[in-house]
């Protein structure tokens, strides 16, 4: 049924070295244009200022004085405005990252930007690696090893373009999850997972996979790893460490994360932000009068109740697979994808973490004989953020698809299929 496929297959290798030059090439090409690594450049540059690291005291300011979308355009929140584009409350990761950041910041703006350039595409050539090279999750009966790679690369091509246009850290991010599961040896694989749960909280529901495999010794050395990289910058400045940690835990995991009304932009992809889009006012002040939002208004606590029913929907099928022996890739595939699901803050590029869950599934796609109903609807499901694109459709019918959030969506509808195709398989397999 493939065979069509063998002429790509033999010259894959360099289809693939002509991508990543191509992704190379773009990301030296875009390291100048402003980006969020200036957030990340700015906050380091805070620990030896001693200024706030979150800046969120003007964000809250600017939500107490906007009541409605006239209050946008008065001349005297203009200042609050432009200070919240200028690096104001655009920091929302923990202090780790930006002290381990801190040696970058002897470099200008641009020469650093370049520099992470180079480091996520690294990580993404890294990722690409051990993805070629994991004997558990590749087929051994696969023939199509440099199909399933460039396969991979072009349906994720937008969310790898938004990354390197946005210069974000989730590539390495992924690199740092993907290592802690592989690696053998605990001690590493523990340091690593408590490493990137230091920079970003998402990847904390990577302690399911240990519990799963029951590395036991792993979560014990997640748990040390928490302590010994919270503990560098202690060493560096440990009142300001303090200050700073308590900000983020009081602002970020208390506050922000858990309201919708502070982020829920239109790019923002969400479970959180869709729902606030829907059903909260001035969610999105500027976009929700256009696209007629929002639907009607609920309180928090409904829409709180909402999440929960969700968490339930999506958590349910996750822990019918944790019962079924031989499922560890569709778990972890399931874990990348809730990352972004349910994270409360989710830009297109955040869904670069579906390369590891499409590269599993289309894995096991390829692997059969012939096209099957159930393929098909996986194309259509894999096929809908790139046709989503403006390249395809226009800017307009983009922002209406991207303000009703088509990647969460799209996500979601691979999330259920790989539930689905691992039952199947399990059930097949028995």
């Amino acid at each position: 049924m493939w065979k069509f496929l063998e002429p790509i297959e033999r010259h894959g290798k360099w289809i693939l070295a002509v991508l990543f030059l191509f992704l190379l090439v773009t990301s030296v090409t875009r390291a100048h244009q402003k980006s969020d690594f200036l957030d990340y450049y700015h906050a380091s540059e805070r620990w030896s200022t001693g200024e706030n690291l979150y800046r969120f005291d003007v964000a809250f300011e600017l939500q107490s004085k906007i009541k409605s979308a006239e209050d946008l355009f008065l001349p005297e929140n203009l200042p609050l405005l432009l200070s919240l584009q200028n690096e104001t409350a655009t920091y929302i990761y923990p202090p780790l990252f930006s002290f381990l950041l801190i040696p970058i910041t002897f470099l200008s703006e641009n020469n650093a930007a370049l520099l992470f350039e180079l480091i996520s595409w690294i990580s993404l050539l890294a990722i690409f690696y051990l993805l070629f090279q994991n004997k558990e999750l590749n087929l051994e009966k696969q023939k199509y090893k440099y199909i399933l790679l460039i396969t991979t690369m072009v349906i994720n091509f937008r969310f790898i373009e938004s990354h390197i246009q946005n210069n974000q850290v989730g590539i390495f991010l992924i690199l740092l999850v993907l290592a802690s599961i592989l690696i053998k040896n605990d001690f590493v694989g523990g340091i690593l997972l408590a490493l990137a749960v230091c920079i970003k909280i998402t990847p904390l529901v990577f302690l399911f996979a240990f519990v799963y495999e029951k590395k036991f010794s792993r979560i014990v050395w997640f748990f040390v790893g928490l302590f010994l990289w919270n503990a560098l910058p202690l060493t560096y400045n440990w009142e300001y460490t303090i200050q700073m940690s308590n900000e983020w835990i009081s602002q970020i995991l208390g506050n922000a994360l858990n309201n919708p009304l502070l982020r829920s932009w239109k790019n923002n992809q969400s479970l959180p932000s869709t729902l606030a889009k829907y059903f909260v006012s001035g969610a999105d002040f500027i976009n929700q009068p256009t696209y007629g939002l929002p639907f009607f208004n609920v309180s928090l606590f409904t829409l709180k109740i909402v999440q929960i029913i969700f968490v339930l929907a999506f958590g349910i099928p996750l822990l019918l697979l944790w019962r079924k022996p031989n499922q560890k890739w569709s778990i972890i595939s399931l874990l990348f994808l809730i990352s972004a699901l349910f994270s409360g803050i989710s830009w297109i590029h955040s869904f670069i973490i579906c390369l590891v869950p499409v590269y599993f599934i289309l894995n096991k796609v390829i692997s059969e004989t012939k096209m099957t109903r159930s393929a098909y609807v996986l194309l259509f499901i894999l096929s809908l953020p790139i046709l989503s694109h403006r390249t395809f459709i226009g800017q307009k019918l983009e922002s209406f698809l991207s303000m009703y959030s088509i990647l969460f969506y799209s996500t979601s509808l691979l999330y259920f299929y790989i539930v689905r195709f691992a039952l199947h398989e399990n059930n097949h397999r028995n």
